[in-house]
């Protein structure tokens, strides 16, 4: 498709969502979208001439098997948790169009003024934390049915675990022999594995809506107070531990190490970083934060950076089919840089648990 084919096909999508504004220009998203679902900027003119902006994105199908339940989860989800992001319907009413090639296409209103904030300041990852805490409260009382699960045993870590084997019994991309340390290292750790599965298949900690992605880049920020304005990409919203949440986020905030960092001796655990982000989550959960899952906040953030290692050295021993890599040994390097974090959190644990004590 020639470039200019290419735009009127945007054109054309752009035009079939009821924004109320007549489509001007559709261009590529530069700012931060994640690598799942390509982005775009549509900028029209509503009556009397006020400019109007709008997100467009194009749903991936080879992520999410199902984007029908997917898109079903994000309309309940941002209409129980109100606030700027709101999804735009298509003329018909729908949450989503599916076009003549058969992509899916969704539109948010365009949240003007809003940031986002590439590394985290002690007053950051709190801030976020509390946002993810207060998107999960607000969730907590969303009407049946249950929502539907997008990608299926997300945080089965036993699973993840499981797969690890094949992948290396496989060694489909003969990369095994130079990952022997990294092998063995998840091996040694393996019984983290069944920690958080095996509190929730006993009753000590419940089932919430969560999102399963948090992290810093998924907060947006208002450009000029610097408080919070939403949690974004919502496309794992779906049901899960609450403490799947909280290890990601100190998975993510809690170093100021790169994720794909090669020298792992600069890989530290900060602790007021994690301070800060447990101080931010449970103040917004509040109550509803049980004594089991207060008790496996440390435990949590150290399953999650365990199972992320996993996912990593999975996809660099079947040859990077998942994650996107920018050099060799891209996911190799990623899953040295989180056992080198989940090294830490053992390390720490219990200073760690003293900090956030009476949080």
């Amino acid at each position: 498709m020639s470039l200019d084919a290419a735009a009127a096909s945007l054109h054309a999508v752009a035009a079939r969502f009821a924004t109320g504004a007549a489509v001007a220009t559709v261009e590529p998203f530069s700012g931060p979208a994640g690598h799942i679902n390509a982005s775009y900027i549509v900028s029209g003119r509503a009556p009397r001439d006020r400019p109007m902006r709008f997100f467009l994105q194009r749903l991936n199908a080879h992520v999410f098997p199902n984007l029908a339940e997917l898109m079903e989860n994000v309309k309940r989800v941002t209409q129980h948790v109100g606030g700027p992001l709101r999804l735009v319907p298509t003329r018909g009413g729908d949450a989503c169009l599916k076009d003549e090639h058969g992509d899916v296409w969704r539109l948010y209103d365009f949240i003007e003024g809003a940031v986002t904030r590439p590394i985290a300041t002690a007053a950051d990852a709190e801030h976020a934390a509390r946002a993810f805490g207060a998107f999960q409260r607000a969730l907590g009382d969303l009407p049946g049915p249950r929502l539907h699960e997008t990608i299926p045993h997300f945080h089965d870590t036993p699973r993840r675990l499981e797969s690890f084997e094949c992948a290396v019994q496989r060694d489909a991309a003969g990369r095994a022999a130079g990952a022997r340390a990294e092998v063995a290292e998840i091996r040694a750790h393996r019984d983290l594995a069944a920690v958080l599965v095996q509190a929730a298949a006993a009753g000590a900690v419940p089932e919430r809506v969560v999102h399963n992605d948090a992290k810093l880049a998924n907060v947006l920020f208002d450009a000029a107070s610097g408080e919070p304005l939403c949690v974004v990409d919502l496309d794992t919203v779906m049901p899960g531990l609450a403490l799947y949440d909280f290890g990601d986020l100190v998975r993510s905030m809690a170093t100021r190490a790169a994720e794909d960092e090669r020298d792992t001796s600069r890989v530290r655990l900060e602790p007021e970083l994690f301070e800060s982000i447990a101080r931010g989550y449970v103040a917004a959960m509040r109550e509803l934060l049980t004594p089991p899952e207060r008790d496996l906040l440390v435990p949590a953030a150290q399953v999650i950076v365990f199972e992320q290692a996993v996912r990593f050295l999975i996809d660099h021993l079947e040859g990077d089919r998942y994650y996107r890599i920018a050099r060799p040994g891209h996911n190799l390097d990623r899953c040295r840089t989180q056992l080198a974090l989940l090294a830490a959190l053992l390390e720490q644990e219990r200073p760690l648990r003293r900090r956030i004590t009476g949080i």
